[in-house]
């Protein structure tokens, strides 16, 4: 292997980690999650599966966004949402969960300073955001950010 072809290599194996360090999640992990009322449960759908139509735009994006999990085949899911927390006033503070459960991952959001800021963890508190593009906290801002009604201060409800 040549030096130039090397010295690429490196260049973007260094680039790679750090993209991988600015995905980071902002959101922190939320303890005692697991003793918050479900608000709804569902399916997300495998990669495999047609997307009912007749769902909202905001559920057919989470379907799209996510069928990957579980090696193509989708999970189980819970919305769970702080008791603490008053829809639409959100104080700084862990705000809810998508519960991931086939595949025992949460997508966090947390207020701070009025704003949401968004996590992925394994149910063991392990930070995962960087694992997959879907997971990063930008791709969530997006999503939530873009979806009007469905989504009321970057928390969103079918």
């Amino acid at each position: 292997m040549n030096g130039t072809l090397k010295s690429l290599i490196l260049f973007l194996s260094s680039l790679l980690v750090s993209v991988s360090a600015l995905a980071a999640s902002d959101a922190a992990f939320p303890d005692g999650w697991d003793s918050w009322p479900i608000h709804h449960s569902g399916q997300i759908l495998g990669k495999d599966t047609a997307i009912p139509a007749d769902l909202p735009p905001i559920v057919q994006e989470t379907m799209k966004t996510y069928n990957w999990v579980g090696d193509g085949k989708g999970t189980a899911y819970n919305v769970r949402i702080n008791p603490s927390q008053k829809a639409g006033a959100y104080a700084d503070a862990p705000t809810a969960v998508l519960e991931l459960i086939d595949i025992k991952v949460l997508l966090v959001t947390e207020h701070l300073l009025g704003e949401p800021q968004y996590g992925a963890y394994t149910m063991d508190k392990q930070e995962i955001s960087g694992a997959h593009p879907s997971l990063a906290p930008a791709t969530c801002t997006s999503c939530h950010s873009g979806y009007g009604e469905a989504c009321i201060t970057g928390v969103c409800n079918k």
